[in-house]
């Protein structure tokens, strides 16, 4: 990382104290206040007895998809704020790649003989010859982890909302097509789901610029699932300009990196469709006209704003449905088959029995306790899976 982050990551927390929580979130610039207090309400609503899962659900969807669905629905919440994290993470480490690999290139532009040339360092050691995959790999894992991010959100809004699709299989795409079809809802409970979705459609609008959304879920896809697009970048002048003794300039550049203005698509697709025209410049087709840390910042502030917003509406639904629950009733089909059997156990990694793995002694964070309990696995419940429904 940069030394600045570094240094502002380093600050000592307070001493002969707890350290609140929050306080590492804080030093990332994460705000998610309001989304931890969705997860604490969905927490508080767990029951340890019957009839498990999120208590105010019963008798809907049945024991077992009530204890399934609502264990995922806090998994969802919680993933949230981990992948949010590693996006900062990753942000942090590529704006430091990204500025060592451009010095790299500083000095490329020289003058010979009244005429300016191009000399690319070659590399002295495999550190510098990989620089640039190290800053690649930082910008996958920024849109990675947004991605992950937005797409637990949306099992999030399908366990709250009561959207009538699985939540295990969670993505930003279904939930759209999802809401879709009950956006002309006529019952109480389909109006309530077709108003939260307005009110998100307009927080999404608002957080950033027209195609955001859609434009970082087709680059993750494009970085995970297809061959990677042609690597466009651009060197340009190096402010503030120096000069040397005699006066004169010295030339030196910076790297900038242009990302896909169409991720959807391949080289090929896109090469076709460039206009070849004096009026335009093809590469404005191709890619879009700012770096990549211009890019990836916005994204990760539009997100930022995305769920934190969310997370009030959230809180409403939330709240109300506990109210009111015989009017929005959580769905079966968030769990459509059931609790799951395991397969046949194939694979047993690569140096089977290495370690001697025992649980007669464990410790848990509470909150997974709590998560067991409400999903009947402790030793005095588990038992009594054979008879849910």
């Amino acid at each position: 990382m940069r030394a600045c982050d570094l240094a502002r990551l380093n600050q000592p927390y307070p001493e002969d104290e707890d350290a609140p929580d929050g306080l590492a979130m804080s030093a990332l610039g994460l705000p998610l206040r309001r989304w931890k207090e969705l997860e604490a309400l969905i927490v508080d609503d767990f029951v340890e007895q019957a009839p498990y899962g999120i208590g105010w659900w019963a008798p809907h969807p049945g024991t077992s998809r009530r204890i399934l669905i609502g264990d995922q629905l806090y998994a969802c919440v919680a993933s949230v704020s981990a992948n949010m994290t590693e996006a900062v993470l990753h942000w942090l480490e590529y704006q430091d790649c990204a500025e060592r690999d451009s010095e790299r290139f500083a000095d490329i532009v020289q003058i010979r003989n009244g005429q300016f040339d191009v000399v690319l360092p070659s590399p002295r050691n495999a550190m510098e010859e990989l620089s640039r995959e190290m800053v690649v790999m930082h910008i996958a894992g920024v849109a990675r982890a947004l991605s992950a991010a937005l797409d637990c959100l949306a099992g999030a809004i399908i366990g709250v909302v009561a959207v009538p699709i699985s939540i295990l299989k969670a993505d930003w795409g279904k939930l759209e097509t999802a809401f879709s079809k009950i956006s002309k809802g006529t019952t109480t409970g389909e109006q309530a789901q077709t108003d939260f979705y307005t009110k998100l459609k307009d927080v999404v609008a608002s957080a950033g610029p027209d195609g955001w959304l859609n434009w970082a879920l087709d680059f993750r896809n494009m970085l995970v699932h297809r061959g990677r697009r042609l690597e466009t970048g651009q060197f340009v002048p190096k402010v503030p300009q120096l000069y040397g003794p005699d006066g004169e300039q010295i030339p030196r550049v910076r790297r900038l990196t242009f990302l896909p203005r169409n991720p959807g698509m391949s080289d090929v697709e896109v090469w076709r469709e460039t206009p070849i025209a004096p009026v335009r410049d093809p590469l404005e087709a191709l890619v879009l006209n700012e770096d990549a840390a211009q890019t990836l910042g916005g994204l990760l502030d539009s997100t930022k704003v995305v769920i934190s917003e969310t997370a009030k509406l959230l809180t409403e639904v939330w709240n109300w449905r506990r109210e009111n629950p015989q009017i929005l009733p959580q769905p079966a089909a968030q769990w459509p088959r059931g609790a799951a059997t395991s397969p046949e156990l194939v694979f047993q990694g690569y140096a089977p029995g290495a370690r001697d793995l025992s649980s007669a002694s464990a410790s848990f964070h509470p909150i997974d306790i709590r998560r067991f309990r409400a999903a009947s696995l402790d030793d005095a419940s588990r038992s009594r899976w054979d008879t849910f429904d």
